[in-house]
């Protein structure tokens, strides 16, 4: 995995269905959106008119032309008018009606996902301005509504069985009487239900900071992104509304706001989008939509101009600040004395601009505009920013600094063919420069170019030999090339360099597994359990060393956590390899006819049925023929799904299948 995130989370927003739903989704394919929500009826209305033939063939078609014909990729958010907590058996028996009928709309969409505000208790109500008392027992009105709330979802639940779609609770501000503002809401539901796997969650951002949980530093986001998994789980959220709030913390006051111009702080969005549990959850903002953006961001949607305010929260270089807030030091300090000597030149703005234009060292007034363009870049101002840098390149067009600054600008915009260049000429300029060569390296690695990328790195190590992050991309990149033994040099050394890497631990546990080492991976992968967040990659990657180490029941107990914290097809496939391997044939078969469920073109699936199956009818003598009818079922389906797989038509030749 590279250390500075190059995947671009899916992104989407919430957009109208005003004249069908299919013109919500042509508008994201505009936009270019991962994701999307929308109302499938009038939010406004307890009633809706049933879905026609033709208006379900037409969203199918525009979410397959647009590319989110995922199950995932499209999210219902319910009418406001619910209330499942409602003290009201009339209002609460409406609520259920209307939630059942909107399951069975995103039923009849392919819709995986439905938000859901959980309901107010409507009981005695507190003063505005009175904060939330997160962590404390709920009161008496608070308690009744939540079981008022787990037997309205029991009886939804009861009624849709069979059904793909779940509902997702939606975090709240706490504002009135409403229930889930606390963490602890939301865990209470999930632990009450019968099938807690039917439901979800949205963590709305917006609504979170409201609530009075303090995201505004990386370790304040980090510890309430924990007390969220500990009290719900973080494999729970199927959708996140990444919303700025205009109220500050705690005011339970639920109004959004664009993105930095609220009160979450870039602390609070960079957790959400770089947190490795949220990597494939949709990402929908709710933003304003009226009124237009000014100045650089002028004549551009919103929607654009809030996913660009994401993406350079998300892909800010700590590095490259570093290194302008050093350079500005100097230039506070007059250019003299202490670590400034090689930019002594610089002490006297006009004649050293003259030396500075022959030589490609920045002036003071130089510096001064790399310092604007990296502001704009820390602001989102990201055409500003390209503007400050090749205004710069116009009268020092020998500044490294500069191209350096346009590459960051290009990387923020997830443009990286058009960073690469950039980087380049900066290395070409100064090839000692490690922030030039490290943005090379890192641009070529993104796209692909992994030999490339380790030339750019192994310059940058020369640079500055000390550098964690340059020795995990290399990791990264020879593992890429299938080069496991120069993987684990450079993995061993960033472990050491910084030995709370946990994407260094698991870029060193990938050599060993490579190399036959899985005792020493199964480590690695443990020390990275401990200092990232646990995804279902991670623990793949332990049920197979452990399988390989031959500690069978260390793999299953595994793998039986992966399938709770990731239902896919994935997850229940390395669970039946691993029972497979233990000897629990009939319950590596259920495991895997469960994968087979969950997507029936998984062929690593039907090839674990069959190989079960096919082991079943040996054992028998081959006397078993439904058995060995089985095995031959589940080759056909696989081959049908795959058919480039030459031991499976091996096995139809050897076993007579």
């Amino acid at each position: 995995m590279l250390s500075q995130t190059g995947r671009l989370p899916r992104y989407g927003s919430h957009l109208s269905v005003a004249g069908g739903l299919h013109l919500a989704v042509e508008e994201a394919k505009m936009l270019g959106l991962r994701s999307l929500q929308v109302f499938t009826r009038n939010q406004r209305q307890w009633n809706a008119p049933p879905l026609r033939e033709d208006e379900i063939a037409a969203f199918a078609a525009a979410r397959k032309s647009a590319g989110l014909d995922a199950p995932s990729a499209v999210v219902s958010h319910n009418s406001y008018l619910i209330n499942l907590a409602s003290p009201d058996a009339a209002q609460r028996r409406k609520s259920i009606a209307s939630q059942r009928a909107e399951l069975e709309r995103c039923e009849a969409l392919g819709i995986e996902a439905c938000v859901l505000h959980p309901g107010a208790h409507l009981g005695a109500p507190r003063k505005p301005r009175e904060p939330n008392r997160l962590g404390e027992p709920p009161t008496s009105d608070e308690h009744e509504g939540l079981v008022r709330i787990v037997s309205s979802i029991q009886t939804l639940l009861r009624d849709t069985r069979g059904a793909r779609v779940r509902i997702c609770l939606e975090t709240t501000t706490g504002a009135g009487t409403n229930l889930g503002y606390d963490f602890a809401h939301l865990g209470h539901i999930l632990g009450s239900v019968h099938e807690p796997e039917r439901l979800g969650v949205c963590i709305d951002t917006c609504h979170i900071v409201a609530a009075g949980y303090d995201m505004s530093t990386a370790q304040r986001a980090s510890d309430v992104l924990g007390q969220f998994d500990a009290r719900v789980g973080l494999g729970a959220v199927r959708v996140v509304h990444v919303n700025d709030s205009a109220g500050p913390l705690a005011s339970r006051l639920d109004r959004h706001a664009h993105i930095g111009q609220g009160c979450c702080g870039d602390a609070c969005f960079r957790s959400i989008l770089t947190h490795p549990a949220l990597a494939d959850v949709p990402m929908i903002l709710e933003t304003p939509k009226d009124g237009e953006p000014t100045g650089s961001t002028a004549k551009k949607p919103w929607d654009t101009v809030n996913i660009r305010a994401l993406e350079r929260i998300r892909t800010r270089s700590v590095r490259r600040a570093t290194t302008l807030l050093w350079m500005m030091g100097c230039l506070a300090s007059g250019i003299s004395g202490i670590g400034c000597a090689s930019k002594s030149a610089l002490a006297k703005d006009a004649p050293a601009s003259k030396a500075a234009a022959a030589s490609g060292e920045p002036s003071p007034t130089e510096l001064r505009q790399l310092q604007g363009g990296s502001q704009a870049v820390a602001d989102g101002r990201l055409d500003d920013a390209l503007a400050q840098f090749q205004a710069i390149l116009q009268t020092n067009p020998k500044l490294p600094e500069a191209f350096i600054g346009i590459g960051d600008v290009r990387f923020a915009q997830g443009r990286y063919s058009e960073a690469e260049p950039n980087y380049r000429r900066a290395a070409a300029l100064d090839p000692e420069n490690f922030n030039a060569q490290f943005g090379l390296g890192r641009s070529l690695q993104v796209l692909g170019r992994n030999t490339e990328a380790i030339t750019a790195y192994h310059r940058a190590l020369i640079a500055d030999p000390e550098s964690a992050e340059a020795n995990a991309n290399m990791a990264t990149a020879y593992l890429s090339l299938g080069d496991s033994a120069a993987a684990m040099g450079f993995g061993e050394r960033a472990v050491e360099l910084d030995p709370k890497s946990g994407a260094a631990h698991v870029n060193l546990g990938v050599a060993y597994e490579r190399l036959g080492r899985p005792a020493d991976a199964i480590r690695q992968y443990q020390a990275a359990a401990e200092l990232l967040p646990v995804t279902p990659q991670l623990l793949i990657n332990l049920v197979n060393a452990s399988v390989a180490d031959g500690r069978f029941e260390e793999a299953i107990a595994t793998a039986q956590t992966l399938t709770r914290l990731s239902e896919r097809p994935e997850s229940f496939e390395r669970l039946g390899w691993a029972m497979f391997r233990a000897g629990r044939y009939n319950e590596s078969g259920a495991a895997y006819r469960q994968a087979a469920t969950l997507d029936p073109t998984y062929w690593p699936a039907w090839n674990g049925i069959g190989v079960n199956a096919l082991n079943a009818w040996i054992r028998s003598d081959k006397r078993d023929s439904d058995a060995g009818n089985e095995a031959r079922r589940a080759f056909r389906s696989s081959l049908q799904a795959n058919p480039d797989q030459p031991k499976v038509v091996k096995l139809f030749t050897t076993y007579g299948l």
